[in-house]
């Protein structure tokens, strides 16, 4: 928290991060050839393509346009909340560390695809840290339900998909930003 506000009338981080994955994900209507620039590619990692860590969140690799719908009301919704909770900063940690996580073990797990949901679900385990938290102005039964987020994480890791992780190290940033950051 730190001298800002964290409650924000237009949740304008979850907003730009939409605008920009749309803004992405809608540039396959005339090729491939952004999406193919910005997605997970282990071989151009591997050649120092180190942006592969981070732009696949610009671009949706769904073909559906219902999951991409479903994908981008969630992720509002995860966002939006996020910063009824944390400052900006404090927001863009989680954030960030779910990207690069979740696009880290997506270049093994599912290479050549890409999508934001990750680097929400980074946010996600930021607000399970915080309902976890004692004396959190939670309800007792969303203490227990974020408590569960992280034995599901695991296995949802060990399972192959890419947003257990995600989910974690979103956990573990905002737990350690709070514990660390004066108030």
């Amino acid at each position: 928290m730190a001298g800002e506000s964290r409650a924000h009338s237009f949740p304008l981080l979850t907003a730009a991060a939409l605008a920009l994955s749309a803004a992405g994900t809608l540039t396959r209507l005339a090729g491939t050839g952004v999406f193919d620039a910005l997605r997970r590619d282990p071989s151009g990692l591997r050649r120092g393509q180190l942006w592969r860590l981070i732009t696949p969140v610009l671009v949706q690799s769904d073909r559906s346009h219902v999951v991409v719908i479903e994908v981008f009301v969630l992720c509002a919704v995860v966002g939006a909340i996020g910063e009824r909770v944390f400052a900006r900063p404090e927001w863009l940690a989680p954030y960030l560390t779910g990207a690069l996580v979740g696009h880290g073990i997506g270049e093994a797990f599912q290479p050549y695809q890409s999508g934001m949901s990750v680097a929400f679900a980074g946010i996600l385990g930021g607000l399970a840290a915080e309902a976890s938290r004692p004396g959190a102005p939670v309800p007792k039964v969303l203490r227990v339900e974020a408590a569960l987020l992280i034995p599901l994480a695991i296995i949802d890791t060990a399972l192959r998909d890419i947003h257990g992780a995600p989910l974690l190290g979103g956990f573990v940033v905002a737990y350690l930003w709070r514990e660390l950051t004066p108030v």
